[in-house]
């Protein structure tokens, strides 16, 4: 029923009820002139001084749209709700409602109220597309797709709109024929119209995402200054003298990311990592690392599943120094829009390639660990803050390094303007040691919490320059390992 066939309705009720009937026809004729010519803002006025004489779902109904119209959901959803609650209940609120609450992103609530309408029998067309809306809003596309689909079985007049939503679901899942299909549909509706000309272009930009680079490639070179290269402890150790702790070097690293496009629901990505660390004068701390990263995994909905395997390689001061293989399953959770929740458990093996001196000293062993994050993104993904809870049990060979800690991470890039962002981190590791160490007679506890802030600038469409400060502060029980640690790096980066 259109808004002025209701007012009419409205209009008639009323003198059959014999209320007041100049002053109401007049507000109620005034209030609908005003919305008619598009003036929300007189059309409240006046709706609000028919309100005040006494509840109508009619009134709050005609309220709702106009506050809507007016650019206030939060007052529009007020008046769509008292439309529905009171006697005779309005249908027409309820899809007023649930557009106002997809729009303002209250999504728990617009999924309550699209049951409702749903177990009414409200506009079963609308509704149907309403409730894909919400359902893709919440990353639970293959559901959101098949509403759609309903809506435009139920009411043809919605195949094209219902199309384009389609595609653009298909697109988000790599589906990138399933989504073709879609916009030609969408254009085969009528090729004249805006959202057919929409589509088109969509359609193009497809075609381009398909085509783009598997592989991609950035390498980097970093000035950096250390004032404890060697962990000098913080306080003097008896017996034992430590110098030339103070350094400058240079790092550099190499990385090459291969992702195929894929189609469906599963997906892959792989990385090679290089790192290496060349001091001017502290040569025994010179570090090539080499690291491969093999990431398979599934699209689960609004989540999805990996089995990240990684491997690493060492060389200290040109001599074998480590080999790390890890495992880590993880399962990711889109909890609502920019909120992703993340689980992983892990094993790593850990090989130290050097001789050793000690039995008691060999880091040899496996790792377990159990990690839980928070991830909020923002400012269109531009901005991203990251909390992270870690468990670690370090099952190692040595009585000396066998240990289990807790680990607390926060890191966050904010952008600062077009080209600039700026980067802020810090941690807390709490470790405790098993045993008594076999040369200090002691049961080693260490406290270790870190911090550093930087600033990225992208001077050029693949160049960023970096700045950076941290600092590192590990307090423990047994003196040779308590130490502080401040890193000064500069350095630029190029993508290709």
């Amino acid at each position: 029923m259109s808004l002025s066939v209701r007012f009419v309705s409205a209009l008639i009720i009323m003198s059959c009820l014999h209320l007041p009937a100049y002053a109401e026809e007049s507000l109620t004729s005034s209030a609908l002139r005003e919305y008619n010519a598009e003036n929300y803002e007189e059309a409240v006025e006046l709706l609000n001084k028919l309100k005040a004489r006494g509840p109508s779902s009619d009134v709050s109904y005609y309220l709702g749209v106009s506050l809507k119209q007016a650019g206030d959901p939060k007052a529009a959803a007020e008046n769509l709700r008292d439309a529905i609650r009171l006697s005779p209940p309005v249908p027409e609120a309820y899809t007023e409602l649930i557009e106002v609450l997809y729009t303002g992103n209250e999504f728990v609530e617009a999924s309550e109220w699209i049951t409702k309408a749903e177990g009414s029998g409200i506009n079963p067309p609308r509704v149907a597309f309403l409730k894909g809306l919400v359902l893709s809003k919440t990353q639970r596309y293959k559901e959101a797709i098949e509403s759609f689909r309903n809506a435009k079985r139920l009411d043809p007049g919605l195949t094209q709109t219902a199309d384009l939503q389609i595609a653009l679901l298909y697109a988000r899942e790599m589906k990138f024929a399933e989504a073709k299909e879609s916009l030609q549909a969408v254009i085969a509706v009528d090729p004249s119209s805006e959202i057919a000309s929409f589509a088109r272009e969509y359609e193009t930009a497809i075609r381009d995402a398909g085509r783009q680079r598997a592989w991609r490639f950035s390498a980097g070179v970093s000035y950096q200054y250390d004032d404890n290269v060697v962990l000098k402890p913080s306080d003097a150790v008896p017996g034992v003298i430590i110098t030339g702790e103070r350094d400058s070097g240079l790092i550099g690293t190499f990385r090459a990311d291969y992702s195929p496009m894929t189609s469906g629901p599963w997906f892959f990505n792989s990385r090679f990592m290089l790192y290496t660390s060349s001091y001017f004068h502290t040569s025994s701390h010179n570090i090539i690392a080499p690291s491969v990263l093999l990431n398979p995994g599934v699209n689960l909905g609004a989540g999805a599943a990996s089995l990240p395997l990684s491997f690493s390689y060492s060389w200290l001061d040109g001599r074998r120094y480590e080999r790390v293989l890890s495992v880590k399953p993880t399962f990711t959770r889109i909890l609502g829009p920019g909120h992703i929740g993340q689980v992983q458990a892990g094993y790593s093996r850990r090989d130290i390639l050097q001789p050793l001196l000690d039995a008691d000293e060999n880091r040899d062993g496996g790792i377990f660990s159990l990690a839980a994050s928070y991830i909020r993104t923002f400012s269109s993904e531009k901005g991203v803050v990251n909390i992270r809870y870690e468990f670690l049990s370090d099952d190692t060979k040595g009585k000396n390094w066998d240990s289990s800690g807790n680990r607390l991470d926060f890191s966050a890039l904010l952008p600062a303007g077009a080209n600039t962002s700026i980067s802020l981190a810090g941690g807390a590791f709490i470790q405790d040691y098993r045993t008594v160490h076999t040369v200090f007679a002691a049961k080693r506890k260490d406290r270790t919490y870190s911090g550093s802030a930087g600033i990225l600038w992208e001077v050029l469409k693949a160049v960023n320059v970096n700045l950076q400060y941290s600092h590192t502060r590990a307090k423990s029980n047994i003196a040779i390992y308590d130490y502080n640690r401040n890193i000064y790096t500069v350095g630029a980066e190029y993508r290709f």
